[in-house]
């Protein structure tokens, strides 16, 4: 007998990050990127030749900000690398609320061990 769960947007999101963060952590530490604004050192995965850090397009980490503006304009800037080596978005230790954004080819988005994304269902207008 096949049982069949359905699983709401919240829990995808969230299974989708717990794989992502599990796999990020399993593979950390090969070298380092560097958070530019407090020169903390990230372990992270070197598979792309382009980086930047959230808090560059104006995200807060509060956890009451909406980030949704910030998580969009960062990978369409990020995405014209595909081409040359991909991009990778560093999202630093916070709470990031945000809506919905499309992730593109060649982007790795790497959470800090501390990083929390708050998804909410109900549209956030980019302010």
């Amino acid at each position: 007998m096949i049982e069949f769960y359905y699983l709401d947007d919240l829990q995808v999101l969230q299974i989708i990050i717990s794989t992502v963060f599990i796999l990020g952590s399993s593979l950390a530490g090969s070298t380092l990127a560097e958070y530019h604004q407090n020169m903390v050192e990230y372990k992270a995965i070197n598979c792309r030749k382009h980086s930047a850090v959230l808090t560059d397009f104006g995200a807060v980490g509060d956890g009451k900000t909406s980030n949704t503006k910030a998580f969009a304009e960062a990978i369409k800037k990020l995405s014209k690398y595909a081409p040359d080596g991909g991009a990778q978005l560093i999202v630093p230790a916070g709470k990031w609320l945000t809506g919905s954004f499309n992730l593109t080819s060649h982007f790795t988005l790497f959470l800090h061990k501390d990083a929390v994304l708050l998804a909410s269902q109900v549209w956030i207008f980019p302010t």
